[in-house]
């Protein structure tokens, strides 16, 4: 009997005594419950208040210490118990800072029967009071010198510092005033700054300040995250966002990532860290993805597979590294660069001490994080002013060198003007001085041309004036020929006068008249060349009208044949009868064109099938029948005509030249290599068409006007 009496004393005396009340007397103070209550640690969902009250005795709670706790442990659950006495004539509220708790269920019982109850915590919908997410709040029943127990259960903790306060009406208001309006502050700083990033975004087109918006609104949703305020401002009836929690941390990294590769210019300062920086891209992607789907699959049992914090501590050595790097590369923005990103780091330390219970606390403990965001923010957006002020230096720097360059070209020019007048005045002299006759237009184009080529810097018109002096040159050379021999025969028809030789007289006259044919034909033929050049540079400016296209092919595919038939008459030279073979779809209609310049490309690809048939005509057997075929057609919103010969064709090589200005298949003396370049402008320039070819050398030419409608 003694021996139980000890054991009984020592049990007694080891036991730890229960907390003292907690006696509410001024209306004005908080009373912080946490250190003044008592810890029970069950096995989660095992004990419920219908066991505490009925055998009190049964569990033993022990005065509360946050060493006490363990968080990230579904495994457990915790009680605490205290007892609190109302000495003032305020109706009293327990007031839960938010800390991310899952699940908290307060009772408060009087003469062991529970008067009141309320169902809290992250993972709660709150339908009745929406506004008191991110500060859970429970009115309590304790009246003015009454003396009630209050029993709190916790699951789903985080954090071994559980912020629990007694307020009444009048503290609680005032904090929360304090509390919106810190908030309002920082979510407003937060909403500038997205703002002006998105200004500078539309201004300079810089992908770091798009990335850096998005960063930053990222990271104000996942601080309102931190303190529940987006479950009480974006649907309080579905805690989904908050399930997610640690999905949107690592969202926050992926875009710091992003916008540390653009701002830092990782790829041309550093390459490997730009290699590094993809590389955590993609952890912090399969982080996510096995986040999602651990919670999607494991989270209501409470367990979870969560990467996201080692990737952000790489992410985190290799942002300061990656910062230092470059700013010794000389790009001094970065200093606010790494200069916020250890202060962040350091807020987080801060936190993480508060939150283990190392620290107490306190406004500043309690709010470090936003506060370290904040200055980080801060520092962020004055190095992206610091990089765009340097670019528009760089800008400025730019466009004076280009100042400089325009004004050095400029006296260059002028000088290579003066000196070229000078050569202008001297070729001019030289010209006045030779013959007026067609060798002195030769001459005068080139000069022409040369002044182009010097005064206006088109190289291109020097091949082109090229081209036209080789092809005036031949019929040039006959009319210079002819006159020297035309003079010579007149000396001749002199003396023959002279001696009265009237048979050689005649036969001379004979001659001249037939040298001055020559004569007229290749001036004409110079003529000719001279015309086609003009008509080629010319640009059309003729009004388009509603035209009959199916009648204007038509017609000028008859005046074409009419033409060569007349041609071969007068030559006696190759076959006249070709077969013309015609479908003019009916669907086609009026279009919308220039008819005068339409016809003109139609005859010109009519001329070009009906040589190229007399030539094949000429070199095959009689077995040949030459054939010329037109067809129109509507076609996916455009008029497609079509002109198609089996001729000889055109030689593979000579695709590419085709459209090119007096670039010709045919002999010398036959054609002036123009037509096909001035249908082409016609067609693509003057209609917006399209000009193609398809052919088989020896077999046939195919050409398509396409012309929208």
């Amino acid at each position: 009997m003694k021996q139980l009496y000890l054991l009984l004393l020592f049990y007694l005396c080891a036991a730890p005594a229960s907390s003292a009340p907690v006696v509410l007397t001024d209306p004005t103070e908080a009373s912080n419950l946490f250190n003044k209550s008592e810890l029970l640690e069950v096995a989660a969902g095992s004990v419920g208040i219908g066991q505490l009250l009925k055998q009190p005795g049964a569990y033993r709670f022990v005065p509360t210490q946050n060493s006490l706790i363990k968080p990230y442990d579904r495994r457990y659950g915790y009680w605490l118990r205290l007892t609190i006495t109302n000495q003032t004539a305020e109706r009293l509220f327990m007031h839960f800072l938010y800390t991310g708790t899952e699940r908290i269920l307060i009772y408060e019982v009087a003469d062991n029967q529970v008067v009141n109850s309320r169902l809290s915590g992250m993972l709660q919908p709150e339908r009745v009071f929406p506004f008191l997410k991110s500060n859970q709040v429970c009115p309590l029943m304790v009246g003015q010198g009454q003396t009630h127990q209050v029993y709190v259960y916790v699951a789903g903790i985080y954090t071994t510092t559980w912020p629990i306060y007694c307020r009444s009406a009048v503290n609680l208001m005032e904090y929360l005033h304090y509390s919106d309006l810190f908030y309002g502050l920082y979510y407003g700083f937060i909403l500038m700054i997205v703002v002006y990033s998105l200004l500078l975004f539309l201004r300079l087109r810089e992908t770091d300040t798009l990335r850096y918006a998005v960063w930053v609104f990222i990271i104000g949703l996942q601080m309102a995250l931190f303190r529940g305020h987006t479950g009480e401002f974006l649907w309080p009836e579905n805690p989904s966002i908050e399930r997610y929690a640690t999905v949107l941390a690592g969202i926050t990294g992926l875009t710091h990532v992003l916008f540390t590769l653009a701002f830092l210019r990782l790829r041309q300062q550093a390459p490997l860290f730009h290699k590094i920086g993809v590389g955590i891209l993609l952890l912090y992607a399969v982080s996510i993805g096995i986040n999602v789907l651990s919670i999607s699959a494991f989270g209501r049992e409470g367990r979870q597979i969560d990467f996201v914090p080692i990737v952000a501590l790489v992410e985190g050595v290799f942002s300061v590294w990656a910062g230092v790097i470059t700013y010794r590369g000389g790009f001094r923005p970065a200093m606010f660069y790494i200069i916020g990103n250890l202060v962040f780091f350091l807020s987080i330390f801060f936190f993480l001490l508060y939150a283990f219970g190392k620290l107490p606390h306190s406004f500043w403990t309690y709010n470090s994080m936003h506060i370290g965001s904040g200055i980080e923010i801060i520092l962020f957006t004055l190095a992206l002013t610091y990089k765009v002020n340097l670019l528009k230096q760089q800008q400025e720097e730019a466009v004076r060198e280009q100042l400089r360059l325009a004004e050095t070209n400029r006296q260059l020019v002028e000088n290579q003007n003066a000196m070229l007048e000078r050569q202008v005045a001297l070729r001019t002299v030289e010209l006045n001085e030779q013959k007026e006759d067609l060798q002195t237009t030769l001459v005068q184009l080139r000069s022409t041309q040369d002044q182009l080529v010097q005064r206006e810097k088109m190289a291109s018109l020097g091949e082109l004036m090229a081209g036209i002096a080789h092809e005036i040159q031949n019929p040039l050379n006959f009319v210079n020929n002819f006159a020297e021999v035309s003079a010579d025969m007149l000396a001749e028809l002199k003396d023959e006068l002279a001696a009265d030789h009237k048979q050689d007289v005649l036969d001379i006259a004979d001659s001249l008249t037939t040298n001055l044919r020559k004569i007229t034909h290749h001036g004409k033929r110079a003529d000719g060349i001279v015309r086609g050049m003009l008509q080629h540079a010319q640009s059309s400016s003729g009004n388009r009208e509603p035209t009959d296209l199916n009648a204007l092919a038509d017609e000028y595919l008859r005046l074409a044949y009419m033409g060569m038939r007349r041609a071969i008459t007068l030559t006696k030279n190759g076959e006249a009868n070709v077969t013309l073979t015609t479908h003019f779809d009916p669907g086609v209609g009026l279009v919308d064109l220039m008819p005068q310049e339409i016809a003109r490309v139609l005859l010109n690809l009519y001329n070009n099938a009906f040589y190229a048939v007399q030539e094949k005509a000429k070199q095959a057997s009689t077995a040949y029948q030459p054939q010329v075929w037109v067809t129109t057609q509507l076609k996916n919103g455009r008029v497609e005509l079509v002109v198609k010969d089996n001729g000889t064709g055109i030689a593979p090589e000579l695709l590419n030249k085709i459209y090119q200005p007096f670039f010709t298949t045919k002999p010398s003396g036959s054609g002036t290599g123009l037509g096909l370049s001035l249908s082409y402008d016609i067609i693509t320039k003057g209609h917006n068409g399209t000009l193609s070819v398809t052919t088989e050398t020896g077999e046939c030419t195919e050409f398509v006007v396409a012309i929208p409608v």
